[in-house]
C-alpha cells in the first residue's frame, strides 16, 4: 500500500478523535501552567490514561467504521498505535516548547 494513502487514512481516523484530544491538550496545558515543571510526568500520565479511556470508548462506539479501514488493509491496532503515538508525541513536544 502506498505511504501517502496510509497517511491519508490515518489522518481521516485521527480527525474523529481530534476534538477530544484538543480538549485534553488544553486541560494539560492549563494544568502545566498552574502546577509547573515538577508535575510534568503526572500531566503526561493523565494524557496517556485519558487517551486509553477515549480509545476504548471510540473503539466500541465506532466499531463499524473500523470495517472500512480493515477493508483497505489497515488493522485496528495499527490505527490506534499510530494515532496515539502521534498525539502523545505532539503533546510532549508542545510541552517542551512551552517550557523553553
Amino acid at each position: 500500500m502506498k505511504t501517502l494513502k496510509i497517511l491519508r487514512l490515518l489522518l481521516t481516523s485521527y480527525l474523529g478523535l481530534m476534538a477530544t484530544t484538543l480538549i485534553l491538550f488544553l486541560i494539560g496545558i492549563i494544568a502545566y501552567q498552574f502546577m509547573g515543571v515538577e508535575f510534568q510526568p503526572v500531566i503526561i500520565w493523565f494524557k496517556v490514561i485519558t487517551l486509553g479511556v477515549v480509545g476504548y470508548y471510540l473503539s466500541n462506539y465506532k466499531k463499524k467504521e473500523f470495517y472500512y479501514y480493515r477493508n483497505l488493509g489497515l488493522s485496528r491496532r495499527f490505527i490506534w498505535v499510530c494515532t496515539f503515538t502521534f498525539d502523545l508525541s505532539l503533546f510532549v513536544a508542545l510541552l517542551i516548547l512551552i517550557k523553553s
